[in-house]
């Protein structure tokens, strides 16, 4: 039976094609809301500024895995326009540590949010002062081009370098006086012209719904656990090919 006349096209009978020729039936809408973000003790609580992550990485650094405690670090990378500049309270809700460039293969600074209750943290921005390349006995090699849209872990130097650690929230002393500090030591983290790129990676076991069936395995150099067959990975970060 033709379901075509002189003047309309065929009408597939798929179920495209059904729910077209029953306005009552329409499709599910698709996914096009932001994710919740939320911490341990749901203290800190955000949603991602776009439906979906630009990336989706896990990162086997021992950079990685040290912070997470784990085998290794999955970050999502977003815009930073929608988190940035950080509200009142949220950035009461916040401390940051400050991890120095000479502990990672992109030379750069890294301010690292997380929950000033529990601790989980919640993500990282790169900052625009470098560390130089080499110093304190490192073989660092040249800062990456990135833009962020790495893991977060950016690798890591072996070696015992002194790391530089904020107290109180998100403005606080820091050790070793940071080129981007004032006077007293402290860095405001509510100055966006501290921060470099215009990307940022949130920690993904904090994103409800955030799907993992194409994460990208990268630094898997030093990966500490099998990377599964099939997947997209990398030795080191991705612009390494």
């Amino acid at each position: 039976m033709s379901l075509s006349n002189d003047s309309n096209p065929p009408l597939r009978m798929t179920m495209d094609g059904i729910m077209i020729s029953h306005p009552r039936i329409s499709p599910p809408p698709p996914k096009i809301r932001p994710m919740d973000i939320r911490c341990q003790c749901s203290a800190v609580r955000l949603r991602t500024p776009t439906p979906q992550p630009l990336a989706v990485y896990h990162c086997h650094c021992r950079e990685c895995r040290r912070q997470s405690s784990t085998a290794y670090g999955t970050s999502a990378v977003y815009p930073v326009e929608g988190v940035f500049p950080l509200g009142p309270e949220l950035r009461d809700k916040l401390s940051v540590y400050v991890r120095p460039g000479e502990r990672s293969r992109t030379g750069r600074d890294m301010a690292c949010f997380f929950c000033s209750g529990c601790g989980a943290r919640v993500m990282h921005r790169y900052l625009k002062r470098r560390r130089p390349v080499g110093c304190q006995g490192t073989t660092a090699t040249k800062p990456s081009a990135d833009d962020g849209t790495g893991c977060g872990g950016g690798g890591d130097m072996d070696g015992d370098n002194e790391e530089t650690e904020t107290t109180g929230e998100t403005t606080g002393e820091t050790t070793g006086a940071p080129d981007d500090a004032d006077a007293s030591g402290e860095i405001d983290f509510t100055d966006e012209s501290i921060y470099d790129g215009t990307t940022l990676t949130i920690k993904g076991g904090l994103i409800a719904g955030l799907d993992y069936s194409q994460a990208i395995h990268i630094y898997t150099e030093q990966a500490v656990v099998p990377i599964p067959d099939g997947v997209k990975r990398y030795p080191g970060t991705p612009t390494d090919e």
